[in-house]
């Protein structure tokens, strides 16, 4: 609607942020878009522009077209291909009169063809240079230099400002212009949920640790970090690593799509942006192609799940949490992250300054316990490999290391270099992404990571390399068992329509949820150059309060094990892929326990266990098996070590059975001695392979109890 006198303008202008802003826009909108958008006006004519265009207004029906003030142009590549995202010319900033008779508005004008505007980043329409103080984009209090030491484009009321033919530059942009989804709400300050979270524990170690062994500082706060899920360690101010990732000025990568208040309550079923996206293939007559199937055997170079498995689990988090977004660079995220803020966290249509930590953390909980009103989305750009990309750390010859930064690529403490140590279980363990080489993360202001224990139950450690804290949250491995059950109790229809929702880490519980269950939830602010270590089996999530990066990866050392083993046979149970062979690594392990003091005495006890389990099961299936033949890694031995159970999916490096109705010259279906009666043959087509007589596993044991009693 026009606005017809001053009382109608401050009644638009009392409404919500977006709606002001359109309005105030849409009423200068007329006769001003001029073929030389890209010159910036003087102050005297943009003050007569505005009285012109408040005189012919009224009459004008084209409201979407923005005065020609200014450009602020964006060129964009989403092809999967594409390494990096062209950004043209940067707009160029200019000082508002204060004699101005109309308050300030984001107004821009399409961008204007290089034959247009001379070729030129700065050229008029006729060929002219800008003026030089037009090049330099405004900066204004909060918003600084991006990732890249880039200023951002921001109008005349220092916001940030987006907008592309598709949306016919609206001021608030689209999700093709900004990266990510529309921000079409604010905070709702008044109904902040404040929550009442104990800390963790944060260490502080001296030079003279720090200098130590990680995996020997970590075990020596263990039994008093763990009881909290995890701590915070904070390094010596001694430790300042730059930020070497290799190529940062063109990485790109995908993020996901978040819906804040879905993440606790929400339907069964898909997210309502998958529903959205399958509703609106359904019209078009368009059929996903996703393979929704469950793959079988395999291992992918980096690891031992099948890449048809890695497939299945991407199309599963598809359907049931997040979607797929646009790629970013570092630039881009970090633009599109400060535009939520100043949007989101507003009071009257202004941003406000100076967010906490605290006011976010209320929000936050507000939209995780409450899903009324319109979807709050952002973006997460999550599981980003390192084994692709590269390490945020310095590496050794590399060019993207910084001279002094060697020190940093050979220290124990970098994240790289954390699951090689030599006392970490994982040493033995082929690289493999997001176990043992890391993964980055960026995240933006209010994007979260949900509920949920390391692969195999491993400890992790997370690293905080630049931007804005991330507040994590915990849950103790005592009361694991206790949170699994209030999960299903409080959400299921949730596990009806996903039993695995427990690994699938698009879920939240809010503090209090746990917290009236008696469940302990524990807090901490992870910031800049510190260290989050979570221990096993313990749940953690939490969400970022900006622009940030961070580095994880998981290591085990030797205390691990028992809850590895835990991890393994729930595996089984769900029928999910292992990333790590448990029974090949207890044999490692066993191989090379001399070597290591602090091995023996747990290998010993899990290795009694795990080899009176064997004997069991092997009693079991001789029963129904009529010959027994020990692998050799022939055609009529094969070794099984790179095979997987075809109905659980466990591990078959210790034995296995097969059946002559599915296998024949080593090819075919294998079972484990949990599955022997996997098919209705008699006992003389089935066979059972072995690498070790029970006799030589118990010579094992006996090995390792004479080494741990020494």
């Amino acid at each position: 609607m026009d606005i017809q006198c001053a009382d109608c303008f401050a009644r638009a202008s009392a409404t919500s942020a977006t709606r002001a802003r359109r309005r105030r826009r849409r009423a200068r909108a007329g006769s001003h878009r001029r073929a030389n958008a890209r010159a910036v006006l003087s102050a005297s004519v943009r003050a007569r522009a505005a009285r012109e265009g408040a005189s012919q207004r009224r009459g004008d029906g084209d409201r979407r077209r923005p005065r020609g003030t200014r450009i602020a142009r964006r060129e964009r590549s989403d092809d999967a291909g594409d390494d990096a995202i062209s950004t043209d010319a940067r707009a160029e900033a200019r000082t508002m009169d204060a004699t101005a008779v109309t308050p300030p508005t984001r107004s821009r004008s399409p961008p204007t063809p290089p034959s247009a505007s001379g070729g030129g980043k700065g050229g008029t329409a006729g060929g002219a240079a800008a003026p030089a103080s037009a090049k330099r984009a405004k900066r204004v209090d909060g918003l600084g230099v991006d990732a890249l030491g880039n200023a951002p484009d921001v109008d005349e009321r220092g916001e940030l400002m987006f907008g592309c033919e598709k949306c016919g530059f609206e001021p608030d942009g689209c999700e093709a212009c900004l990266g990510g989804p529309p921000i079409r709400s604010a905070c709702a300050w008044d109904e902040a949920r404040a929550r009442d979270v104990p800390p963790v524990k944060t260490y502080r170690p001296t030079e003279q640790e720090w200098a130590g062994d990680p995996l020997e500082y970590i075990n020596s706060i263990r039994p008093e970090a763990e009881k909290y899920g995890v701590c915070n360690i904070i390094p010596p101010a001694s430790w300042q690593p730059e930020f070497c990732l290799p190529g940062k000025e063109k990485l790109r990568f995908r993020t996901r799509i978040q819906a804040l208040n879905e993440l606790q309550n929400r339907p069964a079923g898909p997210s309502a942006r998958a529903r959205a996206k399958m509703l609106e293939e359904e019209k078009n007559g368009v059929k996903s192609t996703k393979n929704q199937g469950v793959a079988s055997g395999g291992r992918m170079s980096g690891g031992r799940m099948g890449a048809s498995a890695q497939a299945d689990a991407d199309a599963v988090a598809e359907k049931y949490g997040f979607q797929q977004g646009q790629r970013h660079n570092l630039a881009t995220l970090e633009r599109y992250s400060k535009y939520f803020k100043r949007k989101y966290f507003s009071k009257n249509g202004k941003p406000v300054e100076n967010v906490t930590v605290k006011d976010m953390e209320g929000e936050f909980w507000r939209l995780i316990e409450d899903n009324k009103g319109r979807s709050v989305e952002v973006i997460y750009g999550a599981d980003i490999a390192t084994m692709d990309v590269g390490s945020g750390f310095a590496k050794k010859g590399s060019a993207s290391c910084p001279p002094g930064q060697e020190r940093y690529a050979e220290s124990p403490w970098n994240v790289c270099n954390m699951p090689y140590n030599s006392e970490s279980c994982l040493s033995h363990v082929e690289a493999t992404t997001g176990i043992t080489v890391p993964w980055l993360y960026f995240g933006m202001t209010m994007s979260a990571f949900c509920w949920h224990v390391e692969d195999h139950n491993f400890y992790s450690v997370n690293y905080h390399h630049f931007g804005a804290p991330k507040v994590w949250y915990s849950i103790p491995a005592t009361h694991s068992k206790q949170f699994e059950e209030v999960m299903r109790k409080r959400l299921p229809h949730l596990f009806q329509s996903q039993p695995d929702l427990l690994h699938s880490l698009v879920t939240i519980l809010s503090p209090k949820v746990l917290q009236d269950e008696g469940i302990p939830v524990y807090r901490v602010e992870q910031h800049p150059r510190s260290y989050i270590i979570t221990f096993p089996y313990a749940y953690h999530a939490g969400f970022n309060t900006g622009f940030n990066c961070a580095e994880a990866v998981n290591f085990a050392p030797i205390d691990w094990l028992p809850f590895g083993v835990g991890a393994t046979e729930r595996y089984v149970s769900d029928k999910r892929y292992q990333s790590v062979a448990h029974d090949q690594l207890l044999s490692t392990l066993t191989e090379s326990a001399h070597k290591h003091p602090r091995f023996p005495p747990v290998l010993a006890e899990v290795m009694r266990v795990r080899v009176k389990e064997e004997d069991e099961r092997r009693t079991a299936a001789k029963r129904s098996v009529a010959h027994e033949v020990r692998m050799e890694n022939t055609t009529e031995a094969p070794d099984f070590n790179e095979r997987d159970c075809t109905t659980c999916l466990a591990d078959l490096n210790w034995s296995c059975v097969t059946c002559a109705c599915t296998f024949a010259k080593s090819r075919g279906y294998a079972y484990c001695l949990r599955c022997v009666k996997a098919c209705e043959c008699e006992a003389e087509k089935r066979t059972l392979f072995f690498r070790n007589t029970l006799d030589e596993l118990r010579e094992k044991v006996r090995t390792l109890e004479n080494l741990a009693s020494m």
